[in-house]
């Protein structure tokens, strides 16, 4: 499930004409293109992105489109033939895996997809190791915490014996975003509420831009939903918080509610990811990575900037503890299978906790601050829960 144009050998002037007419397509398309310095990303849907690279005077274009759905998969293969269309000069290599580039069937491209839905359905429900695993979205720096007898879609929860029972028609919209040809109340519908459970953030959704540019992206697509079809039903209730913290008109006064609850896995626990090890923390905590320390540095969310309770830094590297030394002399303890030293101290009136969390061979080095000592119980607990994936 992957599709990519390469356009070979551009000069500098032909690569510039390229990012025009994508930009151009982009617009016409009413999908975000931006430039992320190395790379330009199309982003298309919530689960679907295409991404722009220059490999010397090749510029390629990939879609890794298992994610989001048969529609986007169409989407890309048709957007990368219409840039051949518009530039017909020079020479291209487009690369379709499913080969819908060549019969355009999307009958069949669609059963692809529910086959591929068929397979993973199969693996939840008779391997548990498989479900603690990224099986909801393209690409993500946190995995929710596992709950018995319930298993994770991207559209949220699901009790397992529902799951069990449904078919994996009935599942498409709990799994891929894009599952028409076009991008349909549905569609609108699907990257909202996936957009909720991977990224909202609940009452800190205005904590910083990007949080609240993600809030303001739930909300348009909801209101795009409801204008295409008024009778379907939307998350009614979670439209109606982010409009107020985000101070916008309700323009889904009349829209039917949903029967269920759409869920954040964000503004619970989760697994903050790096590498192979995780940490456990809320996912509405502020995350920033630190290159000359190798480390995740986790804050605790925040309404006003500057308000802080505790931030967690997590490496593989012992540097980032003061006195790596001092916490081995601890007495350890066992945990899930781990062995986990920790070092309570004041420094400089800050209440600290510096811990080594130990699996076969790998190391985590946890170093978590506190603005107030009624914090330290459960930074111990979020160390207790951390470790390596397995």
């Amino acid at each position: 499930m992957f599709v990519q144009l390469i356009c070979k050998d551009r000069n500098e002037n032909e690569m510039n004409e390229l990012y025009q007419v994508l930009g151009a397509l982009c617009e016409r398309e009413g999908i975000q293109i931006e430039d992320r310095g190395d790379r330009v990303e199309i982003l298309a849907c919530p689960q679907g992105k295409i991404v722009v690279t220059e490999d010397d005077k090749d510029m390629v274009l990939t879609a890794n489109t298992r994610h989001a759905g048969a529609g986007f998969h169409a989407f890309c293969v048709d957007l990368f033939k219409d840039i051949e269309e518009e530039i017909p000069e020079g020479e291209y290599e487009l690369v379709d895996d499913l080969e819908y580039d060549k019969d355009e069937d999307f009958h069949r491209l669609h059963h692809v997809y529910e086959n591929e839905l068929d397979y993973m359905k199969k693996l939840i429900l008779q391997d548990p190791e498989f479900r603690n695993r990224n099986y909801l979205y393209d690409e993500t720096y946190f995995l929710p915490i596992p709950e018995d007898g319930k298993i994770f879609t991207s559209t949220g929860e699901m009790d397992i014996k529902d799951f069990a029972k449904k078919e994996v028609h009935d599942l498409m919209d709990d799994f891929y975003v894009w599952n028409d040809w076009d991008r349909d109340a549905r569609f609108y519908r699907n990257a909202a509420l996936t957009l909720l459970a991977k990224e909202g953030r609940g009452i800190y959704s205005n904590m910083n831009d990007e949080t609240e540019k993600v809030a303001n992206e739930i909300l348009d697509y909801l209101e795009i939903a409801h204008e295409k079809d008024p009778a379907m039903k939307l998350p009614k209730k979670e439209y109606e918080e982010l409009a107020a913290l985000l101070d916008r008109e309700d323009k889904l006064k009349d829209a039917v509610g949903m029967d269920r609850e759409a869920i954040q896995y964000r503004t619970r626990e989760v697994y903050h990811l790096f590498d192979d090890a995780r940490v456990a923390a809320p996912g509405t905590a502020e995350r920033s990575y630190d290159p000359a320390t190798q480390s995740v540095n986790l804050m605790a969310p925040y309404k006003e900037e500057g308000e802080w309770s505790w931030l967690i830094q997590a490496s593989k590297q012992p540097s980032i503890l003061p006195d790596y030394k001092k916490v081995m002399e601890e007495v350890p303890v066992e945990k899930d299978g781990n062995i986990i030293w920790m070092d309570e101290f004041t420094e400089d009136g800050i209440p600290t906790i510096d811990a080594v969390i130990r699996d076969d061979e790998e190391f985590l080095y946890i170093h978590a601050l506190a603005a107030d000592e009624k914090e330290l119980p459960y930074l111990k607990d979020c160390i207790l829960k951390s470790g390596f994936q397995r």
